[in-house]
C-alpha cells in the first residue's frame, strides 16, 4: 500500500514539473513574440521621384546621405557630405535639379560634392513640367518650397554641420530659373530675409532670365552670379535666357558660353562647369 502510495506521489511530481516547464517555455515564446512586435522596422530613403532607385549616396564611394527630411509626397530634402566629415562645420551648395530628362540625375550635384563640398538637395513640387511655361503661379509655389527647405536646413544646421553663413545657391534648367529669381528677386510669400547667408547663385543652362514684368529686381543682395550655356543649338530661346539674365544682373554676372554642350551635356561642359564653379565657389565663399 505504502510502495503505491510513493509511486503516486512521483508521478504527480513529474505531472506538476512537466507542467512548469511547459508554462515557462511558452511564457519565453509570449516575450519572445513581443520583441519582434515592438521592434521598429528599417527605414531607407527613396527619391519621392523615383520610388524604384536607392538612395543617391549609396552610388558614392566618397560622400554619405547625412539626412533626409520627407515634407509631403512631393517635396524632399536630403543633405550629402564627404565620408566621415557629418559633424565638420562646412560650407554648402543648394542644389535644384531641373526638368532636363536627359541628365542623369544627381550629375550636376555630384560636381560639387567632387569638390569637397556639402550639398543640400530639395525637390520642389513645381520644378517639372509645370515650370516650362513659366507660369507665376507655379513659380511662387515652387519659391516657397525652396524657401521651406532653406528655412529647415538653417534650423538643423549644427545636426547637418552646415556653415548657414556660407551657402551657395545653384541649379540647372528650370532649377536654376527658381534659384536666381528666389535671390535677385522680390518674390511675395517667399520670406526673403533667408537669402541670408547665400553667398553667391550658380545657373547652369537656365530656362528663363528673371521675371520682371511680375516681381521687381532685389537690389539688396551682392551676391554674384556664374551663368553657365551651351551653345549646341544657336538659336535655341533658352540661350537667350541666360544672356538676358547676365544683361539684368549687370556687374553681379560672370557669363561663360561653352561650344557644342547643352541639352545633351558633353564631358567638356561638365569639366567647363566644375572648373569655373571651383573658382567661383572659392571667390565666393573667402569674402
Amino acid at each position: 500500500m505504502k510502495t503505491i502510495k510513493y509511486i503516486s506521489i512521483l508521478v504527480l511530481s513529474a505531472l506538476l514539473c512537466c507542467c512548469a516547464n511547459s508554462n515557462k517555455k511558452a511564457a519565453t515564446e509570449v516575450a519572445a513574440d513581443s520583441v519582434v512586435v515592438k521592434k521598429a522596422p528599417t527605414q531607407k530613403f527613396v527619391p519621392v521621384e523615383n520610388q524604384e532607385h536607392e538612395c543617391y549616396a549609396e552610388k558614392l564611394s566618397y560622400a554619405v546621405c547625412i539626412d533626409c527630411e520627407v515634407f509631403d509626397q512631393f517635396r524632399t530634402m536630403s543633405i550629402y557630405g564627404p565620408e566621415g566629415q557629418k559633424d565638420k562645420l562646412m560650407p554648402v551648395v543648394v542644389f535644384i535639379e531641373g526638368n532636363v530628362t536627359c541628365v542623369s540625375a544627381f550629375e550636376y550635384a555630384r560636381l560639387f560634392m567632387d569638390l569637397g563640398y556639402k550639398v543640400c538637395i530639395p525637390k520642389c513640387s513645381n520644378i517639372k513640367d509645370e515650370l516650362k511655361d513659366k507660369s507665376i503661379k507655379s513659380l511662387r509655389t515652387a519659391l516657397c518650397d525652396l524657401n521651406d527647405a532653406l528655412v529647415t536646413m538653417k534650423t538643423k544646421a549644427e545636426k547637418y554641420g552646415i556653415d548657414t553663413t556660407n551657402i551657395i545657391l545653384a541649379g540647372n534648367a528650370s532649377g536654376a530659373y527658381l534659384a536666381t529669381s528666389y535671390m535677385y528677386s522680390y518674390v511675395p510669400n517667399a520670406e526673403q530675409d533667408n537669402t541670408n547667408g547665400i553667398k553667391g547663385v550658380i545657373s547652369i543652362s537656365t530656362i528663363g532670365a528673371l521675371n520682371l514684368m511680375e516681381f521687381e529686381r532685389n537690389f539688396n543682395t551682392q551676391a554674384k552670379c556664374l551663368i553657365l550655356h551651351g551653345t549646341e543649338e544657336k538659336h535655341n530661346p533658352e540661350l537667350l535666357n541666360s544672356k538676358q539674365l547676365a544683361s539684368q544682373l549687370g556687374d553681379l554676372a560672370t557669363y561663360v558660353e561653352v561650344d557644342g554642350a547643352n541639352a545633351h551635356p558633353t564631358p567638356e561642359y561638365s569639366k567647363v562647369i566644375k572648373d569655373k564653379s571651383r573658382d567661383f565657389l572659392k571667390e565666393c565663399l573667402a569674402q
